[in-house]
């Protein structure tokens, strides 16, 4: 067996692992619902060793993280896969902003881990912002402001009616209140940003087999199970 074979088979087998310990935190966040989760959680649900576990990461922090740039990457696919809802790029972005809160309501372990861990190094609303903003500005729509800011209230709108709708205190009209307040900022005027908010979104459809839809099975299971 040469050593590049070999280098080969140990990489596929440490990506199979790292693979299997992300699942299984996954798993243990859609069954504990108001539990903090830890290693013994998700190593007794990968069914390996706490030393296992520490030979493929450093520390829960740094799973978490490999998660989070996972479900991220899940999010986008869903996302990337729809048809442009509108020429407009305000009713374009007030759509895909509801389309997300509604996504997140209908999923809701992943609305938990995001809101509770943050969206991730890899998220939706980093590499949304700089295609809308350069849209929106050559089409006269947006006035021309830094990504990273309105990146940043998008953040913080979004993660705020996640945090909403998680606690059972979220309204139908947050995600509408959040779409006008990002419009207003770009340079919609108050009126039309009004309207634009009430664009419809829809709730996006996890692939069989992917994180996103697995999670969302094992809760459901959980859940009938308790009730």
């Amino acid at each position: 067996m040469s050593q590049d074979h070999r280098s080969k088979v140990a990489a596929e087998r440490r990506e199979k692992m790292r693979r299997r310990l992300v699942e299984a935190a996954v798993a243990v966040f859609a069954t504990k619902p108001q539990g903090d989760v830890v290693i013994e959680d998700i190593v007794a649900r990968a069914e390996v060793s706490r030393g296992t576990f520490y030979k493929y990461f450093d520390s829960l922090d740094e799973l978490l993280v490999l998660v989070k740039m996972t479900i991220a990457q899940e999010v986008m696919t869903m996302v990337a896969s729809q048809e442009r809802s509108s020429n407009d790029p305000a009713a374009a972005l007030a759509h895909d902003i509801k389309c997300f809160v509604l996504t997140v309501r209908r999923y809701r372990t992943i609305g938990r881990f995001s809101a509770n861990m943050g969206l991730g190094p890899g998220e939706l609303i980093n590499d949304m912002v700089p295609d809308y903003m350069s849209w929106g500005v050559a089409e006269g729509r947006f006035c021309d402001m830094p990504c990273w800011l309105i990146t940043t209230f998008l953040k913080t709108g979004v993660i705020s009616v996640m945090m909403r709708l998680i606690g059972g205190v979220g309204e139908a009209s947050d995600a509408s209140d959040v779409v006008a307040a990002v419009l207003r900022c770009l340079g919609v005027a108050p009126d039309e940003a009004a309207q634009l908010a009430q664009t419809p979104g829809r709730e996006l459809e996890a692939p069989p087999g992917t994180l996103i839809a697995r999670a969302d099975e094992l809760r459901r299971a959980h859940e009938g199970a308790s009730g």
